[in-house]
């Protein structure tokens, strides 16, 4: 949901400062649809949970999903935005990866009664691409411990909504190649 927050931020401030949507055409980014495919993995964990044990599927799954976003990220890595992403992704697959391909949540999730479903939803397994930890676990730091919007982030997730931000802001604000070029013809003229 950060990343929502985010992107929408992003589009408000790119219009606030003359930005537009249609400047993403003048150069969109490569590869949309690995990101879209990734999500649709990850939106398939609960399914999957519901049929096979996901000792047996998750880890293969979660190593397809952040493929799918390592390639989006490398056929667009000199965009603004994306080496910050590329950082939050990689600190997500860390924990993750180091705790059984789940990420986790930490103690202070017991400290929030409206976290209360969501515990039980952990519990019983029907989110198995989270786990419940202890303050021991592997990089428990990175995991969902900071309490935010009514929920639990991990250091990636905003550091992933921060550049989500930089990468459409930017987007919004690029200008056509030709403007661009004049534009700099005309101060090297002064």
């Amino acid at each position: 949901m950060l990343l929502v927050y985010g992107v929408a931020a992003a589009i408000l401030a790119g219009y606030l400062t003359g930005g537009r949507a249609r400047n993403y055409l003048l150069q969109p980014l490569r590869g949309v649809l690995l990101p879209a495919l990734a999500l649709a993995i990850e939106a398939c964990f609960g399914l999957l949970a519901a049929r096979w044990d996901p000792a047996r599927w998750l880890g293969l799954a979660t190593c397809a999903e952040y493929a799918l976003l390592a390639a989006f990220l490398a056929l667009n890595f000199r965009q603004r935005g994306v080496k910050l992403l590329a950082l939050a992704t990689a600190l997500n697959f860390a924990v993750i990866a180091l705790n059984g391909f789940s990420m986790p949540v930490t103690p202070i999730v017991y400290e929030d009664p409206n976290l209360a479903v969501w515990i039980t939803r952990i519990e019983s397994g029907a989110l198995p691409e989270y786990t419940l930890v202890g303050w021991d676990a592997p990089l428990w730091f990175l995991g969902d411990t900071i309490p935010l919007l009514g929920g639990l982030a991990s250091v990636g997730d905003l550091l992933m909504a921060a550049g989500m931000f930089l990468l459409v802001f930017d987007l919004m604000r690029q200008k056509p190649a030709s403007a661009a070029t004049d534009s700099g013809l005309k101060s090297k003229e002064k």
